[in-house]
């Protein structure tokens, strides 16, 4: 079968901006019908006036029997991931006509090289599924009981849900051809609603530029240099980054949907640790609490890592010190499938409790700058 690329490179990253926007309704798979070309293993050519649109993507079908097979089930038909690049995920979007089938399902790429690793390798990219929650009274009672220790252990639970804002920011120094950029990335979070990692990079030459990605209950979106974009994909992958955070975690523990459920415990960098298993939205993760003082040592969770591929990491957590009242954590080691992981590995050099946000943080700016 032959794989079409017509459309060229198409990516969207959380950390850069998006010069080029795909159009949020686009034909997929250059007009291919997805029916057949599952059920048959075929390229037949849609037509117009068979047209159903899901998602961003607008598919086209060879019949109103096929279109109508697709809309009785569209997730087993339509695009995989919601249109992120399979091999990169999170924010990285897929060209729609560039397309390769993996056990019965349609994956799309940013870039031929990802096509190309993807097709040699599907198992490497894909998220493996995860295992079910324990649902015994004894291990959520357990699970209640580990996160309320952690919870005393911050600072208590009064000071914990007082917090209205929490920011952090950490600088990181990038050794180019060049020169040294310079790079800042500061996260914050308003309570209740609002995320936003902003980026500002300094040159060499001393000029710089900041871009940053927002994330509200109702919206995600990129912007710097007077432009806006909307996040196209992955704001399941922006919520469990960023809902991962001790504090933006621990405050959601009386959400309906938190749910916790201890799992006994392991030895973690020599240490004996209690785990509790969190899940809230996207969010899931394991707490590994420290049995005496209930201070949370590490965050364990699955995810993509260097290079896209999906493993486990564990994200030990030290250098703690007050800030605000709560006693928290400024650094962060990482490993990825047991291995040191730069990429999460950082030293945070400022934290910021309670300070206001203005609100334009949170709000779009106009498409155009204006």
């Amino acid at each position: 079968m032959r794989h079409l690329r017509s459309l060229g490179l198409a990516l969207l990253l959380v950390s850069a901006p998006a010069a080029a926007q795909t159009p949020e309704v686009a034909d997929a798979l250059d007009g291919v019908d997805p029916v057949i070309l599952l059920q048959q293993n075929k390229e037949v050519f849609g037509k117009s006036e068979f047209a159903a649109v899901r998602g961003r993507f607008r598919y086209l079908f060879s019949t109103a029997e096929t279109k109508a097979t697709f809309e009785k089930e569209p997730a087993k038909y339509e695009i995989a991931l919601s249109g992120q690049c399979a091999r990169m995920g999170k924010t990285v979007y897929g060209n729609p006509s560039d397309y390769f089938i993996h056990d019965g399902k349609i994956y799309i790429f940013g870039s031929d090289d990802c096509h190309k690793q993807f097709a040699a390798a599907p198992e490497k990219y894909l998220p493996k599924p995860a295992p079910a929650m324990p649902d015994s009274a004894a291990a959520k009672t357990k699970g209640r009981e580990l996160i309320e220790r952690v919870v005393a252990k911050l600072g208590g639970a009064a000071k914990l849900d007082a917090v209205t804002s929490y920011s952090e920011s950490i600088t990181q120094v990038q050794k180019r051809a060049q020169g040294e950029f310079k790079i800042t990335t500061k996260t914050m979070w308003q309570f209740p609603g609002g995320a936003r990692i902003e980026r500002t990079n300094q040159r060499p030459d001393g000029q710089s530029f900041t871009f940053a990605t927002v994330l509200t209950p109702t919206d995600a979106f990129n912007a710097g240099q007077g432009r806006s974009s909307p996040v196209l994909v992955g704001r399941s992958s922006l919520e469990m980054d960023l809902g991962r955070h001790p504090v933006a975690l621990l405050k959601a523990r009386g959400a309906k949907e938190f749910v916790a459920a201890a799992l006994g415990t392991t030895t973690v960098d020599g240490t004996t640790v209690e785990q509790v298993r969190v899940k809230k939205g996207a969010v899931d993760v394991t707490l590994h609490v420290d049995p005496k003082s209930g201070q949370l040592h590490s965050i364990a969770f699955d995810d993509r890592g260097p290079g896209g591929v999906y493993g486990h990491f564990v994200l030990t957590l030290g250098a703690f010190r007050e800030v605000g009242g709560l006693l928290l954590p400024h650094e962060t080691r990482s490993l990825f499938n047991g291995e040191p992981d730069q990429g999460l590995t950082a030293t945070i050099q400022s934290i910021e409790v309670n300070t206001p946000l203005d609100a334009a943080l949170f709000t779009r700016p106009p498409a155009d700058g204006k």
